[in-house]
C-alpha cells in the first residue's frame, strides 16, 4: 500500500511539473495574445435563399468589418458592420404605369447596413465558428422609404430590422505576427413582422492583431 502511495505521489509530482514547464515555456507573447483587442475587415458575396427574394434577386457583394476581444484561447467577443449591396435578377423588370412602389422596389436593386455584436468559439488555432445579431437597415434604389418593403410578407415599408448570422471557417496564417487571413460561410437573416430573409454566402477577411 505504501508503494502505490509513494507512486502515485512521484506520478503526480512529475505531472505537475511537466505542466509547470509547458506553461512557462508558452511564448512571451501568449498571454498578450489572449488579450488582443483585433481588427478585421474584407469582403462579402452572397446569394438570398429564401424563395420570397429569390424571385426577384440574386448576387449580393459588400465589405465588412469587425473588432474583436479575445476572451481567451476559445471564446472572442466582437461587433461587426456589414455591408450588402444585392442586385435584381436579370430579365425580371417588367414594370407598366400601373405598377405600384413595392413591385417596382421588387425590381431594383437595394443596400442592407447590418451592425451585430457577436460571439466567436474557436475550435483550434485555424477554425472557429460564431453567432451575432444586431439591427439591419434596408435602402431600396427605387425608394429608400421602403426598404425591405416589396416583400409580400411585410406588406409595409420596411426599413429596419433584426440581423442576425451564423458562420463557422478556417483562418489561415499570413505571417510570424499572426496577421490572418479569414475565410467563413455565412448563413444570414434580416427579420421584420415574424418573417425572415435569408441568405448563404462567405466573408473573406484580413485579420489584423496588434
Amino acid at each position: 500500500m505504501k508503494k502505490i502511495s509513494v507512486l502515485l505521489l512521484a506520478t503526480a509530482l512529475l505531472l505537475g511539473q511537466s505542466i509547470i514547464a509547458q506553461t512557462s515555456g508558452e511564448p512571451s507573447n501568449a498571454t498578450n495574445e489572449r488579450k488582443s483587442v483585433y481588427f478585421e475587415s474584407g469582403i462579402n458575396a452572397s446569394l438570398p435563399v429564401h424563395i420570397e427574394m429569390y424571385r426577384t434577386h440574386r448576387l449580393g457583394i459588400g465589405i465588412n468589418a469587425r473588432v474583436g476581444k479575445i476572451v481567451s484561447r476559445k471564446v472572442e467577443l466582437g461587433i461587426r458592420f456589414d455591408y450588402d449591396y444585392r442586385f435584381i435578377k436579370k430579365n425580371t423588370r417588367i414594370l407598366t404605369a400601373e405598377s405600384t412602389l413595392a413591385e417596382r422596389a421588387s425590381h431594383n436593386n437595394f443596400s442592407l447596413f447590418c451592425l451585430k455584436p457577436n460571439i466567436q468559439f474557436n475550435m483550434n488555432s485555424h477554425w472557429f465558428w460564431g453567432i451575432e445579431t444586431g439591427i439591419g437597415y434596408a435602402l431600396s434604389d427605387e425608394d429608400p422609404k421602403i426598404g425591405l418593403g416589396f416583400v409580400s410578407e411585410y406588406a409595409s415599408d420596411q426599413q429596419f430590422g433584426l440581423c442576425s448570422g451564423l458562420y463557422v471557417g478556417r483562418y489561415f496564417v499570413v505571417n510570424p505576427k499572426i496577421n490572418k487571413i479569414g475565410i467563413s460561410m455565412n448563413l444570414t437573416q434580416f427579420l421584420a413582422q415574424g418573417h425572415a430573409e435569408n441568405s448563404l454566402g462567405f466573408k473573406l477577411n484580413y485579420r489584423f492583431l496588434n
